[in-house]
């Protein structure tokens, strides 16, 4: 296992080392319990010949990345529709005329 510095964040003039914890995927096998204890503190990226080919991270922050991921989907869809000219209510419009018309 190799810890790497992942990030320094600065909360309240004190700054914080987030390490990113490398292990083999061997490693992983044999000591999943406690690795799994581990991501409260940071992500543990198991690694295939020192290729990174997996992470482990924390529920919680899993659910926060797939949060942030849709509300950048949404942005990027909101600035497709505007730069398009087509307004909400048209998108609506004809999403429902194509549904009953399949009906």
């Amino acid at each position: 296992m190799s810890d790497e510095v992942y990030g320094i964040m600065s909360i309240s003039n004190r700054q914080l080392k987030v390490y990113k914890m490398n292990i083999s995927i061997a490693e992983a096998h044999n000591r999943l319990s406690h690795w799994l204890k581990q991501v409260k503190a940071s992500p543990v990226v198991i690694t295939r010949r020192g290729k990174a080919v997996g992470v482990i991270i924390d529920p919680q922050e899993y659910a926060r990345l797939r949060q942030v991921g849709a509300y950048l989907q949404m942005i990027s869809l909101s600035q497709s529709l505007s730069e398009s000219g087509v307004t909400a209510a048209e998108l609506s419009l004809a999403a429902r005329q194509e549904l009953e018309e399949r009906a």
